[in-house]
């Protein structure tokens, strides 16, 4: 549950400056530019695994692919 919280108060608080995140199951959720930031692409891979799960709790395991330029 905390970590639900954690997830949602972190996606809230970068709407302002977001860019959106396709998740498995097909639902577009916006992640904070300021959180990627701050992250390695492992880090950030791991986050975005979590927010996937979040969201597609039956999706079973996943990959997923940064693209950045």
């Amino acid at each position: 549950m905390k970590k639900s919280l954690l997830l949602g108060a972190l996606l809230v608080a970068g709407i302002v400056s977001a860019f959106p995140f396709r998740t498995s199951c097909g639902k577009v959720v916006q992640v904070s530019q300021t959180i990627a930031d701050n992250m390695s692409l492992d880090q950030l891979s791991n986050f975005l695994a979590d927010v996937n799960g979040e969201n597609c709790p039956n999706a079973g395991a996943v990959v997923i692919h940064i693209y950045y330029h």
